[in-house]
Parts: C-alpha cells; structure tokens; sequence
C-alpha cells in the first residue's frame, strides 16, 4: 500500500513519510504514535505499546495503571492515574505511602532505604525492625 494513501491515526494527516507505523488497525507517523499519559514515543526500537480501555499507554504508565491490579504495596489502596507513584522493584506506591514502615518518616531524593517484603525501612531503622520483625 502506498504511503501517501494513508491517513495517520493520530493527526488525521496523509502519510507521505518512507516509514510509518501500523498499531490498533491504524497507521502512524512515527512522531504520531504516543502514550495518552505521559506523551513518550511508542514507535521507537524496544518500545511496547499497550492498549487498553481505548488507551494508548507505555509499559511504565500500563503497570502503573493496571499492573499488580493497580494498588499501592502499601496501603492497598488503587492508585489513580494522576497520582505521583515511586516504585521499587515491582512494587508501586503512592508517594504519600512511601516512607519509612519503623518511623513514619517520609523518604527525600537521596535517602537510603531497604524493601523488607513490600515494606520499606529507613537506613537508621533496619537494625531495629529486622529484630523486631523476627528476622535476626
């Protein structure tokens, strides 16, 4: 099929570029073909898209979403697509929950942590909530 004979998906525009992409029975400027959250290009070399409830998402936004059932490891508690997560492993927390389990104290850029399980524990507290916690 001739490029100038397709309509992108994203711009509505006739495709006229040598390279296009195709993604949800539709084709796409490589520019075209983005995540409705956060905008990264889909179309790059090791980029996956994820479809789904009429979204176009990236891997990162799609588990953040509809990952782990889309709860927090903390408070189990679903995590809203607008919210400010940290993740951990494959553990993903709204940013209000991530702070210390022994403490309470809520961890800044630099802060040196460990995951216990799903909880995370202050380097001034490990010693103390691995004791407690059954496992020294």
């Amino acid at each position: 099929m001739s490029p100038s004979l397709l309509t992108c998906g994203g711009c509505q525009q006739n495709i006229g570029d040598r390279y296009f992409l195709k993604a949800i029975d539709q084709y796409w400027h490589e520019d075209c073909l983005s995540c409705d959250l956060c905008g990264c290009r889909l179309g790059e070399v090791g980029r996956r898209l994820y479809y789904k409830l009429g979204r176009k998402l990236c891997r990162r936004d799609y588990l953040r979403l509809f990952g782990q059932d889309g709860l927090c490891a903390s408070c189990d508690k679903r995590i809203r697509a607008y919210e400010m997560t940290m993740r951990v492993k494959d553990k993903v927390y709204h940013l209000e929950c991530f702070k210390c389990a022994a403490c309470q104290k809520h961890f800044c850029v630099g802060d040196r942590y460990l995951l216990i399980n799903s909880d995370i524990v202050c380097e001034q507290d490990l010693y103390e909530w691995t004791k407690i916690n059954g496992m020294m």
